[in-house]
Parts: C-alpha cells; sequence; structure tokens
C-alpha cells in the first residue's frame, strides 16, 4: 500500500481526528473510507482482480488440516 504524506490546515487535522475517534477507527483508516467514497473507488481489491490479472487464485484451495505438534524431549537443568 502507498504512504502519502499531506498538509492540511490545523483545523481540519483536528477535526478529522475528532471525526476518527468518534468513528473508533484510525485516523489513515478514516481518511482513505473519505477519499474512497469521494473518488468511488473501494478500498478493496477489485472483484477478479487476482483471478484476471495473475490468474493463480482461479481454484478454491483446500482447508489445510492441523497436525498435532510433534512432542519434545524434556530437558533436566541443574540447580
Amino acid at each position: 500500500m502507498a504512504q502519502l504524506n499531506l498538509y492540511v490546515p490545523e483545523d481540519l487535522a483536528a477535526r478529522l481526528k475528532r471525526e476518527a475517534q468518534r468513528a473508533k477507527v484510525p485516523l489513515s483508516r478514516y481518511v482513505v473510507s473519505l477519499l474512497a467514497a469521494h473518488t468511488g473507488a473501494g478500498p478493496d481489491w477489485p472483484k477478479g482482480y487476482f483471478e484476471n490479472l495473475c490468474g493463480f487464485l482461479s481454484e478454491d484451495f483446500p482447508e489445510p488440516d492441523d497436525r498435532m505438534p510433534e512432542p519434545v524431549e524434556t530437558i533436566e537443568t541443574r540447580r
């Protein structure tokens, strides 16, 4: 994800921080949601992005089996 640095007036910065706190989200996420709503772009990958451009997610992957951990030998320590 790209990182942008913005210079905004102090009063706007304070307002954005208050609104982000009210929404209980980080400031950066709040600003991204405003920009996405304004531009009509969603914060997620476009539908079918990986299937169409990468071609490696065209099938469902099976859920991996969780194996039991291997036993560990106990080590005696001297005191």
